[in-house]
């Protein structure tokens, strides 16, 4: 029935995003060391979630196209990458800023941040939005099967995203509760695609390969233009910087090996 996939994509969502962003905002302000190893683990998180995840789905969706998964893939990837490098420009020689979202500050005039906090979030932005693009397709499946268990194991797996999606707004300083309410909506969009899943049975093949791989596409750009120059520049301690990448290596590999089965 309906109404039990919408309770099963409801559990998965809150299960990845909502928990991940909430286990962020229960800290306090952080420094900027810590913002830089923060974001040294998201960026492990969320390449490992690229290549162990992403990209590999993408070349499988995508081979339903006449065997071309990986030319199709890269497509998709080089779109996604190009995006962030036009909307880095952009940012850089003219911004626009969604009131109501970012802070004010008091060294900036009219209202706008500083450029320190919009470059978090537009970090935090650009990762939320290849992660509402990862969970649609994530969402169909649930609603494809019906399965409780697919809906759990997928909602483990998108824990590390909400996290991911949290450190740059928290370092940013957006409010607690405006973080848990935008992860809150990516996690949403795992209830539309299982709506549409169930009545649908899922998205086309290579439909759901190239959401994934401009979704990889996304991430990558904005890991290496952005998060991993910033947590460098901000974290002093090299070893610490390497334990943090070392651990959101590990975390997103024991999930997607012991989660894998059941998701897909």
């Amino acid at each position: 029935m309906i109404w039990q996939i919408i309770l099963f994509a409801s559990i998965s969502g809150l299960l990845g995003s909502v928990l991940g962003g909430l286990i962020v905002v229960v800290f306090k302000k952080p420094s900027k060391g810590l913002i830089g190893v923060a974001f040294a683990f998201a960026s492990a998180v969320l390449l490992s979630l690229v290549f162990l995840d992403f990209i590999p789905h993408a070349i499988g969706d995508c081979d339903e196209h006449g065997g071309a998964g990986i030319w199709l893939a890269l497509v998709g990837i080089i779109v996604g990458f190009g995006a962030v490098f036009l909307l880095k420009l952009f940012d850089k020689h003219g911004h626009e800023h969604v009131h109501g979202v970012f802070p004010h500050s008091e060294d900036c005039s009219h209202g706008s941040v500083s450029s320190e906090k919009r470059r978090f979030i537009t970090v935090a932005l650009i990762v939320s939005v290849a992660i509402v693009l990862h969970d649609f397709p994530k969402g169909m499946a649930i609603g494809a099967s019906g399965s409780l268990w697919v809906a759990v194991a997928i909602g483990l797996g998108c824990f590390p995203e909400g996290m991911a999606m949290a450190m740059p707004l928290k370092a940013g300083g957006v409010k607690n509760w405006k973080t848990l309410g935008i992860c809150t909506l990516a996690g949403l969009s795992t209830v539309v695609g299982a709506i549409i899943g169930y009545y649908t049975g899922g998205l086309g093949e290579v439909a759901s390969g190239m959401i994934l791989a401009f979704a990889a596409g996304c991430i990558i750009g904005v890991v290496f233009m952005e998060m991993l120059p910033l947590s460098f520049e901000w974290t002093k301690n090299r070893q610490l910087l390497v334990l943090a990448i070392a651990m959101g290596v590990i975390i997103v590999v024991l999930m997607n090996y012991f989660l894998h089965d059941i998701a897909y």
